[in-house]
């Protein structure tokens, strides 16, 4: 199928339609599968062969003759991304393009991405190397730091540090790629994110090296090669260097503002005691409306009025009214009874 792909005319290859889209990522998709024992139903491979060898012998690829073609290739893209996942069409149709148009610098990855974090690799890696041959760059140097150090010797080795940190910062870009070529699941949405990764990860390296005290591995073996170690390690994971500045930032923000526990627990304090004395003073008030309504009892005999007490009461228990309020619900002896229109139990 790949002789028959590059006998195809121009006009199929240059076409930016849906139709072409759907075809190629199609084709990949199923050589994909088929290169990787996946399993397709074969009256869909040759469905698709027959639609793309329609395509190949014309002039274009529009399908405007064939209505149900167009439809037919948008099922067979369905099921061969289901087939293929986790596996994406553009993924396979990038590594399809590499297969069958091979880069000069294929041997160092079949995208642009790949090839480009290679090369800043072994750019790093050289750097490392050329900068360790000057007689400026010593364990001794490179523990003096910047505030210590100066002239041809601080920039030296700080050169030296800063390729460090870029090694350790290309290896872990490199490798993190690396995994989404290998799963088929690369997007190139993504490739200037990598670029940042670098940069942040040179950045990262130095302040990895310079936060720390100096005396740090002064006794062990590392001694003699603690900052450059410690520069790779901030570049392979620029993201602990930032967590680490951000627990730094925390802990300087509690020694100024105070122990955020003990705030948190004094308002629980307080909330508490707001909550008893709101208990104690409901209490209080309803013991007050159970003495005026057995006084009430004792002064009156009518079962309507102690209905009605107890209908206020209730309602003051639930809530509806203040408690204090309850004991005018309901007529004492020689006082008007509330109006009509007035609310009875």
């Amino acid at each position: 199928m790949a002789a028959a792909d590059t006998a195809r005319p121009r006009s199929y290859e240059d076409a930016g339609s849906l139709d072409a889209q759907l075809l190629s990522e199609c084709e990949a998709m199923a050589r994909f599968a088929l290169r990787h024992a996946m399993p397709v139903a074969p009256e869909m491979i040759a469905e698709l062969a027959r639609l793309s060898a329609r395509a190949r012998n014309e002039t274009s690829n529009d399908f405007a003759d064939e209505p149900d073609a167009r439809r037919t290739l948008a099922v067979m893209h369905g099921k061969l991304s289901i087939a293929i996942a986790p596996a994406t069409p553009q993924a396979v149709m990038l590594l399809d393009a590499h297969y069958h148009n091979p880069h000069p610098l294929a041997w160092l990855g079949p995208v642009p991405l790949i090839r480009l974090l290679s090369v800043a690799a072994i750019v790093f890696l050289v750097a490392v190397i050329a900068a360790g041959l000057s007689p400026d760059v010593s364990a001794k140097n490179i523990e003096q730091g910047f505030l210590d150090a100066s002239g041809a010797s601080l920039l030296w080795n700080t050169l030296f540090l800063i390729f460090c940190a870029g090694l350790g910062a290309s290896f872990a870009a490199l490798f993190q790629a690396h995994r989404y070529i290998a799963d088929a699941t690369y997007d190139p949405r993504y490739d200037a994110s990598y670029g940042a990764r670098l940069i942040l990860g040179v950045i990262a390296g130095l302040i990895l090296v310079e936060m720390l005290p100096r005396d740090l591995f002064a006794n062990g073996g590392m001694r003699s090669f603690g900052k450059p170690a410690l520069a790779m390690l901030g570049g392979f994971s620029a993201t602990a260097v930032h967590r680490l500045l951000q627990r730094l930032v925390d802990t300087l923000d509690a020694l100024v503002k105070g122990d955020p526990a003990s705030g948190i627990q004094a308002a629980r304090d307080a909330e508490r005691a707001q909550t008893a004395q709101t208990r104690t003073q409901m209490q209080s008030e309803l013991a007050a409306s159970l003495v005026e309504l057995q006084q009430s009892l004792d002064e009156t005999g009518s079962t309507e009025d102690v209905r009605r007490r107890l209908a206020a009461l209730t309602r003051t228990m639930l809530g509806s009214e203040s408690l204090r309020a309850a004991p005018d619900a309901s007529p004492r002896p020689g006082i008007a009874p509330p109006p009509a229109d007035a609310p009875s139990q």
